[in-house]
């Protein structure tokens, strides 16, 4: 089989951890035997330097998806690849495109990205199928643009790499890598410093935990960079926070595992929608980290409150505060029951586990083709 993955987010040596799901994605597909070629952007920071990228990317993806003879044209991210794949559908339409929503294609965070969705919804209607992060998102595709669900395929983004998140057995190398003083338990926080990612009520959840002296033996670990660095930064500062954080502004996956791997405690405070799985959460999971995370989106498929974390009402700083101290109150046993309960649950998401999903779907069109 031949297949053109075409994705406007995939990683890099300067941006490790940017659309990481995608290379996941890829690897599954190549490791059947099956012929991936692939049209992808990069990262960049410039404003003329994207425009030049898409006009480059755009015009390959029409091209090749024209001119390649693939069996299957795999798109993740609707919103800003539907253009150049209407172009496709319309001079050929016998071109079979699935396509990988996630996020803002359905639920779009600023008002710039509302203008994609005349576009988004007749790319998922020309779709032969649409693949979502979580039922969850499933659900909310089909209500949102009326897409039967029976061709909606429920895959959660390329999976968990059990190769790299797992429980070590003595997290001190870590500790000592990330130079973090082991005589601290450590709260964890890994995303994007941007709208609707929660940083600033992680960090008054987090004010408002000192202020009740539970911060005298912990610390907590920050990892992101994003468009409200500045305002992050300021926050810090005026909560007094900068001597009990540790920070990294990015991280690679091999790196965010020994991360993981010294906190006690994982908070996910999204307050989006379209939230639509949290793969982090997942990640700090597998690690055998219980997750105190937002009671909406993609988390809920996996966080079950009191078994392997907690949830609590999105965008509520306090709420946040009450489970970070009704965990820490916990007994040692209980806390071990948590532990053991989300690597479980993270183990139902690893790569080998989902593997098996994301292949049966491609192989549904060979079935159908022969």
């Amino acid at each position: 089989m031949k297949i053109l993955l075409v994705s406007n987010m995939y990683p890099s040596t300067q941006f490790p951890s940017y659309g990481v799901f995608v290379k996941n994605t890829e690897q599954i597909l190549l490791s059947e035997g099956w012929n991936v070629s692939k049209v992808v952007l990069t990262k960049k920071t410039s404003k003329w330097q994207k425009l030049l990228s898409y006009f480059l990317y755009y015009i390959t993806i029409i091209v090749k998806a024209l001119f390649g003879q693939y069996n299957i044209i795999y798109a993740h991210y609707a919103a800003h690849n539907a253009l150049p794949l209407l172009i496709v559908k319309k001079l050929n339409k016998n071109a079979l495109i699935y396509t990988n929503v996630h996020g803002s294609d359905v639920v779009p965070e600023v008002k710039s990205q509302e203008k994609y969705q005349p576009n988004v919804r007749k790319l998922l209607q020309a779709s032969t199928k649409v693949i979502c992060p979580s039922h969850y998102y499933r659900d909310l595709v089909s209500a949102k643009y009326g897409i039967e669900k029976s061709k909606i395929e429920v895959f959660p983004s390329g999976g968990v790499n059990k190769e790299l998140f797992y429980p070590m057995q003595d997290s001190n190398q870590a500790m000592r890598e990330l130079q973090l003083d082991p005589d601290f338990q450590y709260i964890g926080f890994v995303g994007r410093v941007d709208v609707g990612k929660g940083w600033d009520i992680f960090l008054k959840a987090i004010s408002e935990v000192k202020g009740l002296g539970f911060m005298e033996k912990r610390r907590f670990i920050f990892v992101g960079k994003g468009a409200q660095q500045d305002k992050f930064e300021q926050m810090v500062d005026e909560l007094g926070l900068r001597n009990e954080m540790a920070y990294y502004p990015l991280l690679p996956q091999e790196k965010l595992s020994k991360v993981y791997n010294c906190i006690d405690v994982f908070c996910f405070p999204t307050t989006r929608k379209g939230e639509s799985l949290g793969l982090v959460g997942l990640e700090a999971m597998a690690c055998g980290v219980p997750v105190i995370g937002s009671e909406i989106g993609g988390l809920l498929d996996y966080i079950e409150d009191g078994k392997n974390g907690f949830l609590f009402a999105a965008g509520d700083s306090d709420a946040l505060k009450d489970k970070l101290i009704k965990y820490f109150q916990l007994d040692e046993f209980e806390k071990q029951n948590l532990k053991q309960n989300a690597i479980n649950k993270a183990s139902e998401y690893e790569v080998e586990a989902i593997k098996p999903k994301l292949i049966q779907v491609f192989k549904q069109e060979m079935r159908v083709s022969d």
